[in-house]
């Protein structure tokens, strides 16, 4: 990439993107503007460092700030692209901006005012030293050793003063003169115990003169040891003063602060240096919008027009998935529930033919068995079942009276219900009936004297409520023994009829194949029984008719 090329990315546009010569002018000035701000930020930055600290590391410092100018720079001079305004991301771009630049403006203040900020730190320095503990102990020590020197010359003067007047006395007392002092002295010339004296007084001043100057050596040696140690406490505690961008920077503000002279110029610097930062943002409200930001929008726009389709593309099939998904989980639902009903029906059937096999009327299995149909009986005609009345059934008008009777058929034997014919029994009962009593003769010969059956029937209706219906129909048979008539057929001795609850009577009626069964099932009149050979019936109230003649 090229200079040009640099500064125009620089500016907020990629480097091929611009065609406009006045376009590319305004790009290259942007540009240009963050990179001197950068620039400026890293030098002003690394220069500062380099006084507190090592350079290797204040040169890290100032290409790291040096770098977070150019991007915010950088973000400065780039618009936002989008119909929506960035007022809240140009704010806190700006906000980034201005504190760059406040502190490239404190450091550059601080390089300044570089004099007055030494002469600051020394003073906050020194005056730290004087109170550091290890500036006041060698201190102490110091006067300690001063003190020491002082009192031994004040001791060596009193001895030399002492020896003086020793000196004289004894000198006077040995030879008196007028000058000697005549209340220390005698006044007798010559070596006496007064003399003797003074010599002895003498010589001790002497000693302790000469003791108290031999001390002196070591006291002068103490006292420039103690200075010593003091200059290099107060040394090592000025060296070890704070002298770091932090003291720097707040010696400068007590230099600034304290003089209107020093003021002016640091608010100057922070003017120019927030101005510097903020060029770029500015160049780019100059600028105004241009043909790429046009372009940036357009394909904005679209971008997110074809977004919002692809979207809802997406949601639509993700809809039809879940509808989809749906209706397959109902279809499973709806089978399984037809799955359940059916194997519910047919536990259902199995236990109604369970229950019908538990009563004794038919066989056990899932379909009901085959049913005997109806014969005529062989002896007194019948009359046919009277229909059940029913509002839904349509029954069709025929006429059916006067029935005619069937022609009587001769008896073979007994016939008992349910049994049927007995072979023979009619000779028996010839034989046996004289030696038996009359009424017992006239209970069994069935052969002079047939049965005479009156058949009763009636219908029970017996409904389960939870899944069938059992229909019941009973026969009952009473004999009398009036006439001979044939015997009951043994399909009438005990018939059990049951029907699923969902199953018309109609429609179970019309499934039996047999006539006569059908008209003890069904409501309807059965021409097959009412066409038998029997006497005719009237349908009128009163004693019965007999049928026309022939």
């Amino acid at each position: 990439m090229s200079v040009t090329g640099a500064f125009t990315w620089l500016g907020g546009a990629r480097p091929g993107a611009v065609d406009e010569p006045h376009e590319r002018a305004s790009y290259l000035l942007t540009g240009a503007a963050v990179a001197l701000f950068a620039l400026v930020t890293g030098g002003i930055v690394t220069a500062a460092a380099a006084r507190a600290w090592p350079l290797a590391a204040a040169i890290a410092v100032g290409a790291v700030l040096a770098a977070a100018a150019l991007l915010v720079g950088r973000a400065l001079a780039t618009p936002r692209v989008g119909p929506m305004s960035d007022r809240f991301g140009v704010a806190g771009r700006a906000t980034a901006a201005v504190l760059i630049g406040v502190l490239v403006a404190e450091a550059a203040t601080t390089l300044l005012f570089t004099a007055g900020v030494d002469r600051v730190l020394d003073e906050k320095a020194h005056a730290a030293a004087e109170s550091a503990p290890a500036v006041r102990a060698a201190r102490a020590g110091y006067e300690r050793a001063v003190a020491d020197r002082a009192a031994l010359d004040r001791t060596i003067a009193e001895a030399k003063a002492e020896t003086d007047r020793a000196l004289v006395t004894a000198r006077c007392e040995y030879n008196p003169a007028p000058q000697c002092p005549p209340t220390r002295i005698t006044g007798v010339p010559g070596d006496g115990p007064e003399h003797r004296t003074a010599q002895e007084m003498l010589a001790e001043a002497r000693a302790r003169l000469a003791a108290a100057e031999a001390r002196v050596p070591g006291l002068d040696a103490r006292v420039a040891e103690a200075e010593k140690s003091t200059a290099a406490a107060l040394s090592d505690a000025h060296t070890a003063g704070d002298r770091g961008v932090g003291a720097r920077w707040a010696a400068m503000h007590d230099h600034t602060t304290d003089s209107m002279g020093a003021l002016l110029p640091r608010l100057a610097t922070l003017l120019a240096c927030l101005l510097l930062a903020l060029l770029p943002l500015l160049l780019r409200w100059w600028r105004g919008v241009t043909s790429v930001d046009r372009h940036a929008a357009a394909r904005a726009v679209i971008d997110e027009a074809d977004r919002d389709a692809e979207a809802a593309i997406a949601v639509t099939r993700a809809n039809l998935r879940a509808a989809t998904a749906e209706l397959r989980a109902e279809q499973e639902l709806t089978a399984a529930r037809l799955a359940a009903e059916a194997d519910t029906a047919i536990d259902r059937e199995r236990q109604r033919t369970r229950i019908i096999a538990a009563i004794g009327g038919l066989e056990i299995g899932i379909t009901e068995p085959p049913r005997t149909p109806i014969r005529p009986a062989a002896g007194q005609p019948e009359l046919p079942a009277a229909p059940v009345p029913r509002e839904d059934t349509a029954v069709p008008e025929t006429s059916n009276l006067p029935a005619r009777a069937a022609d009587e058929r001769p008896g073979g034997g007994l016939e008992l219900p349910i049994i049927g014919t007995v072979p023979f029994t009619d000779t028996a009962a010839r034989w046996i009936r004289p030696l038996v009593p009359g009424f017992v003769a006239d209970a069994i010969d069935t052969a002079t004297h047939p049965l005479r059956t009156a058949r009763q029937a009636f219908e029970e209706v017996e409904e389960i409520t939870f899944t069938f219906r059992r229909t019941r129909k009973v026969t009952v048979d009473d004999s009398a023994s009036s006439r001979s008539y044939p015997a009951a057929d043994p399909w009438y001795a005990q018939r059990v009829a049951a029907a699923v609850v969902d199953v018309p009577v109609r429609e179970a009626a019309a499934a039996q194949p047999n006539p006569g069964r059908a008209a003890l099932t069904t409501a309807e009149p059965t021409p097959a029984l009412l066409d038998r050979d029997q006497p005719a019936v009237s349908q009128r109230q009163g004693p019965p008719a007999l049928p026309p003649a022939h």
